[in-house]
């Protein structure tokens, strides 16, 4: 499945730290938009019903929207102009949810939950793995992107003009791997540098199964 990014002006951030117009940028949206590719690649083949956690700026709505007829998109906080983002013949709702409050998203409803540059800005990530587990059906498939966190890809970020990063990235791919490996089967992963190692590549998907 490739990804389908909306035409540039048509979507609205959720907040002051959306990076939506990285996604446009030369160059380095390409980095940006790959990193959406990768997560997309891991897709399971099959299934109806897919949650998306942290719906940000709605970039992955109409890409996702057009393969799954049933799309849950949540986030803290949800941007204007979502709704007309949605594939025809999709059966989609936002809602606001927080990974962390369990009575949020419901238990063993989903086949697919998609987690991209979210785990990264939790710091129980534990609980936030078991969160993502609970939604999913037996036999589900969790894809879940976060990004390097160390001193270089705050300098990275510094240099792209986002200067506090530190604030927001606070768990490492190290430790997301280890919450979800306990509670999740590994099945496949992604990386840029492709191969690259957990701890240095820039920016990883992984795709898990819930047995």
């Amino acid at each position: 499945m490739k990804l389908v990014l909306p035409p540039a002006g048509t979507l609205k951030p959720n907040n002051e730290h959306d990076p939506l117009p990285y996604y446009y940028r030369p160059l380095l949206g390409w980095l940006y938009r790959q990193r959406l590719q990768m997560g997309l690649d891991l897709l399971p083949h099959g299934g109806e019903r897919v949650l998306e956690v942290g719906v940000g700026s709605g970039i992955l709505v109409p890409t996702l929207t057009a393969r799954f007829p049933v799309y849950t998109g949540a986030d803290l906080v949800l941007a204007d102009g979502l709704p007309p983002l949605v594939a025809p013949g999709c059966q989609a709702r936002f809602v606001r949810a927080d990974l962390l409050a369990p009575a949020d998203l419901p238990a063993a409803s989903f086949d697919t939950v998609v987690c991209l540059s979210v785990l990264e800005h939790v710091a129980d990530v534990e609980s936030a793995a078991a969160a993502l587990a609970r939604a999913l059906v037996p036999g589900g498939t969790l894809v879940a992107g976060y990004p390097m966190v160390n001193r270089l890809m705050a300098g990275f970020f510094r240099a792209i003009g986002f200067a506090d990063i530190e604030a927001h990235h606070v768990t490492a791919p190290v430790a997301i791997d280890r919450a979800l490996r306990r509670i999740l089967r590994p099945v496949a992963r992604r990386s840029i540098p492709p191969l690259a190692p957990i701890p240095i590549a820039l920016y990883q998907c992984t795709s898990w199964r819930k047995d």
